[in-house]
């Protein structure tokens, strides 16, 4: 392309007869990028070649438009992922003794909504935070306090009627459809086929998940770069395997479980313990993965229970629950600041998500609770709020208050993401909203049938002791 460049100032008209055809058109938008003034931004690079492309083809879709990116950070264009006041409570079933019927209670709390025969239980409670594209969120606490089940309400899991609060994207309330479409959820356990490569499982989530618009070498194409992205290059011909067959190390089968869920290239992934059994370097190259999907301009929330000292330099937000409440919401580097103010100085050389956790069960097993520490987090949450709206504005602010979810969802997909959302674009298809823009379902039924009974057949057959030969 340089070549082509380079050679086109000196001689254009030969240059353009000499070159392909696609490159014919690549050179036209250069010189049209060169006849201005300032330097070019990705923006006008997408309408100058989507323009000279319809241009060329005879193409009557309408035409890129070009978004104001001056005041934005040249990046990407931000997604914020916002919620507020999430809090979620389950029925449950009451021990009915003796003494609780002499004193007949009333048959229902018209409050609480507590019956005799049932209580309810606070599993989240008035949990808020935000999350940004090309950073990674890490919910934290010891075991039962929630991490788990907040993951779940921000990826839409959970019955609606016993959850309450607001998540919004960008400002905008979401979308049960939306959400499915544009976000992924990478469950704990790896359920793969032990007789595929890595390379196949890939290729059969592509088949299934990416829409059949989407030419086959396109689909190997997007597969190629997944390996690479996920790190699996030299394992991309290995079997992913069992405990009867060697294949895979477990860090490479939870890289390759993710791979599975991100095929589509999501904007918002979800992550319930990735690290979960894995050894300290296993987990964090896994980390690392997903540190690189992030800065692909996707928002990355996952639990995790107790991250080692580099896992912790990966991460850029953090929340501590503790029994369904939030005691810490913030940057990794404020936590130092942050127990000091407490009264309790995190000392040198110890890790700062160890003594986090180890105070806050320490907390849990005192008379009071952690309810210091969940009180003191709100009021340095309300300072730090005080101190951030006397500086000015962040470009990427400002961005978000110009651009409709529309907007930057379209951009984002103009960028190469939600890859069945590109598909549709491709076609020349016009949106009306936001929830329009990717299809719910990337295939008819009858294609993933036979996607799913071709994967079945495929592993069955590598495996002879299911039909009973040696």
């Amino acid at each position: 392309m340089s070549r082509v460049v380079a050679n086109n100032t000196s001689s254009p008209s030969p240059v353009r007869d000499s070159v392909p055809f696609y490159d014919r058109r690549e050179v036209a938008a250069m010189e049209m990028l060169q006849s201005s003034n300032n330097s070019p931004t990705f923006g006008h690079l997408l309408k100058c070649v989507g323009d000279v492309r319809k241009e060329v083809t005879g193409d009557e879709t309408p035409v890129h438009q070009v978004l104001d990116m001056t005041d934005a950070c040249p990046r990407s264009l931000p997604f914020v992922l916002s919620f507020s006041h999430i809090t979620y409570s389950i029925k449950v079933r009451r021990k009915v003794t003796l003494q609780n019927l002499i004193r007949r209670k009333p048959a229902t709390d018209p409050v609480s909504g507590e019956t005799l025969f049932s209580a309810t239980k606070t599993i989240l409670n008035d949990i808020s935070g935000e999350a940004r594209d090309g950073e990674i969120m890490a919910v934290m606490g010891a075991s039962g306090s929630g991490k788990s089940t907040l993951i779940d309400a921000l990826a839409n899991r959970m019955a609606k009627g016993s959850l309450k609060g607001e998540i919004t994207l960008n400002g905008e309330q979401l979308e049960s459809r939306l959400l499915k479409v544009i976000s992924a959820y990478v469950m704990q356990d790896d359920l793969l086929f032990p007789m595929l490569t890595v390379e196949e499982t890939l290729m059969f989530a592509a088949e299934f998940r990416l829409p059949r618009t989407l030419s086959k070498s396109k689909k190997k194409l997007r597969v190629q770069a997944l390996i690479d992205q996920l790190g699996l290059r030299n394992a991309a011909k290995t079997v992913i395997g069992d405990e009867g067959h060697r294949g895979v190390s477990g860090g490479e089968r939870r890289r390759v479980s993710i791979g599975t869920d991100i095929i589509h290239d999501p904007i918002l992934l979800f992550l319930d313990e990735p690290t979960s059994g894995l050894d300290s370097t296993s987990a964090y190259m896994v980390v690392k993965v997903l540190q690189r999907i992030a800065q692909s301009g996707s928002v990355v929330i996952m639990s995790i229970h107790q991250p080692s000292y580099r896992i912790l330099g990966l991460l850029d937000r953090m929340i501590f629950l503790s029994r369904g409440q939030t005691v810490y919401s913030g940057p990794p580097s404020n936590l130092p600041l942050y127990f000091s103010d407490f009264g309790h100085p995190i000392p040198d050389n110890e890790n700062r998500t160890e003594f986090a956790l180890d105070l806050i069960r320490e907390l849990e097993g005192s008379p009071g609770g952690t309810k210091s520490l969940v009180e003191f987090n709100k009021s340095w949450q309300t300072l730090k709020r005080g101190n951030n709206n006397n500086n000015s504005e962040s470009p990427s602010n400002g961005l978000l208050a110009k651009l409709s979810l529309k907007e930057a969802i379209s951009a984002s997909i103009s960028r190469g993401k939600l890859v069945s959302g590109a598909a549709a674009t491709a076609n020349g298809t016009t949106f009306t909203n936001p929830t329009s823009m990717v299809p719910t379902f990337a295939n008819p039924s009858w294609i993933e049938m036979a996607v799913l009974s071709k994967r079945s057949f495929t592993n069955s057959r590598r495996m002879p002791e299911l039909f009973g030969s040696a």
